[in-house]
Formats: structure tokens, C-alpha cells, sequence
């Protein structure tokens, strides 16, 4: 979600070197969109230090030295950290909000107000990610021949999930009525779900497609005519990757926020009066059977409408 930002920091520093730090498979994701010099591991213990008071260790202050800007994304400005970077020899710290913790703006148009008081211009547009040929390809199970369909029925977030049953039904029509080759998608976040999902893809000739990395859902991704699937990371990761149209299916939390830009980006919101039921990343949503209430008959109207629409 932060991928525009990212992208608007780079092209406003053209000739910088760009270093993350933080979760390295999901900083090596960017790696050839932001051509980074370098991805640091953000659980060394050697980073406690820049929230504590005191002097960074010399090992550390050596690291930063080259650095003439930090960037710290995260939800709340954090003066402690800022404070001990600048101790570490970085000249110029900034803060960007990784989401909005109140109002009904998008995540990427909140950021870009902010970057705007950085002096930063951000162009709003999707964000897409960019691989290296031998990148794209690697380590890619093989797929089945024919239009591919993606189905990622879970999330960081149970109350989040649409129905098994529901998925079930829909992915059984779509692959009698319109022939498409049902992809189950599982990450770490679906361990529980495994077992179901095998039974499931093997019941009906679909493939399951589990234990990949980023990169390798990714180019999974950008292969599918049409994915399905949850406000998660996963419905992220196939906007961005290129999957041919995208249809994100929201209960308790709003689309206007979280949801995926793109043109074959379409939102389908469980009918629910009351509904966000969410403050910042809190869910207060009680009752996950409203998601429920988005019948079967409705998500393949709208996944068909996608596909007839090329």
C-alpha cells in the first residue's frame, strides 16, 4: 500500500541509492521497482538501540553515516526513533503515516498530503510492480493451461473473510459455466484453512497454490484473468502485479481506505448498515456473518462482468 509513496520518493531523488530496512521478503518484492541498493533485516538487534535514549553504538553510527535522509513510515510520529537517528548521523528525518488513523481517505492519499509537506509531488496512480525477466519466472509451480481464476479466501483478519462455502460455490460455477482454471491461493495467514483447501481443490480438479513466496505469488498472480479474494495483502499483491481484473469483496472494513487502486480494481461491499465497524486497525465488528450476506450470485455476477468486459 505504501508502493506509490515509495515510488514518488524515488523518482524525487533520481540519482539517490535507495536502503530499506525492515522485513527483507517484503522489501526483495520492491527490490526491481525501486531498483534498491539494499535490503537490511529490521529485526537485527543492533536497530533496539535507535529506541533508547542513548548514543548509537559506533557499529551502528558507521552504518548510518552515508545516509542523508531517513524516511520512517509507521502510524504515529515516533520522536524517540527520529531523534536517535539523527544521533546516528543521518542529517534530514521524516515521517510518513502508514494509514490514516481516522477520516475516509485512501492510505495512498493520505500519504501523499504528507509528502506534499516533504516537498515530495505524488502522482496518483496504481502502483505496479516491476520484475526482471529471471525474477518473474522463478520458482513458479506449474499452472494448468487455460484462463486462470484466483481465489484467496482468507486474511490477516478472520472477521474479514467471506465464506468458505461461498468461495466454494462460486469457483464451482465459474469454472462450469465460464471454463476458467480455479487457483486456491493460501499464505501464511491460511495455515489453518489447508486442509479444507486441499479437500476442496482436489474434490473439484481446481490447484492449490500454497508455501510460495512474494516474488512467487506474484508471477502466479500476474498470470490469472481474474482474481477473487479478501481486503488483504493478497488482493494488494495481484493489483499490483497485474492480474487481469481484481475483485475485492469488504465487510467490516472500507474500501474508500484500504481497497486497491486500478482500473480492473472492483469493489463488492457486504450489505451491512452500521458498517465500517473499524477505528485505525481496530475491528469492532461483532457479527462476521454480514459478510455472508454477499450471496454467491452477486460476486459471480460482478467476477462476470469483469470478464466480459475483457
Amino acid at each position: 500500500m505504501a508502493g506509490p509513496a515509495l515510488k514518488a520518493i524515488q523518482d524525487h531523488y533520481p540519482q539517490a541509492r535507495i536502503t530499506a530496512v525492515g522485513h527483507p521478503e517484503r522489501w526483495g518484492l520492491l527490490a526491481d521497482t525501486l531498483d534498491l541498493a539494499g535490503v537490511w533485516d529490521g529485526n537485527e538487534a543492533v536497530w533496539a538501540y535507535l529506541f533508547t535514549e542513548s548514543l548509537p553504538p559506533e557499529r551502528l553510527r558507521a552504518r548510518l553515516a552515508p545516509f542523508q535522509l531517513a524516511l520512517c513510515f509507521s502510524p504515529r510520529p515516533n520522536s524517540l526513533l527520529a531523534d536517535s537517528l539523527r544521533r546516528g548521523g543521518v542529517g534530514q528525518v521524516g515521517w510518513l503515516p502508514a494509514f490514516p488513523e481516522d477520516g475516509r481517505e485512501s492510505v495512498a492519499a493520505h500519504q501523499a498530503r504528507h509528502l506534499a509537506g516533504l516537498g515530495v509531488n505524488m502522482e496518483q496512480r496504481p502502483f505496479r510492480l516491476v520484475f526482471k525477466e529471471n525474477r518473474r519466472e522463478n520458482g513458479i509451480p506449474p499452472l494448468p493451461e487455460g484462463p486462470l481464476a484466483a481465489v484467496a479466501p482468507g486474511s490477516g483478519h478472520a472477521v474479514k473473510n467471506w465464506p468458505l462455502s461461498h468461495y466454494y460455490e462460486l469457483t464451482r460455477a465459474l469454472a462450469w459455466e465460464r471454463q476458467m482454471k480455479i487457483l486456491w491461493l493460501a499464505g501464511p495467514a491460511e495455515t489453518a484453512l489447508l486442509p479444507y483447501l486441499k479437500g476442496i481443490a482436489a474434490a473439484q480438479g481446481h490447484t492449490l497454490v500454497s508455501g510460495l513466496n512474494l516474488g512467487q505469488m506474484a508471477g502466479v498472480l500476474s498470470r490469472c484473468r481474474l482474481y477473487i479474494g479478501n481486503d488483504g495483502g493478497l488482493t494488494h499483491l495481484a493489483a499490483a502485479a497485474g492480474a487481469g481484473a481484481v475483485l475485492a469483496l469488504f465487510g467490516p472494513t472500507d474500501p474508500r481506505i484500504w481497497a486497491p487502486w486500478g482500473e480492473q480494481v472492483r469493489v463488492l461491499q457486504a450489505p451491512c448498515k452500521t458498517a465500517p465497524c473499524v477505528q485505525a486497525r481496530e475491528i469492532s465488528c461483532s457479527a462476521p456473518r454480514r459478510l455472508r450476506d454477499l450471496a454467491p450470485e452477486e460476486v459471480l455476477a460482478a467476477a462476470v462482468a469483469l470478464l466480459d468486459a475483457g
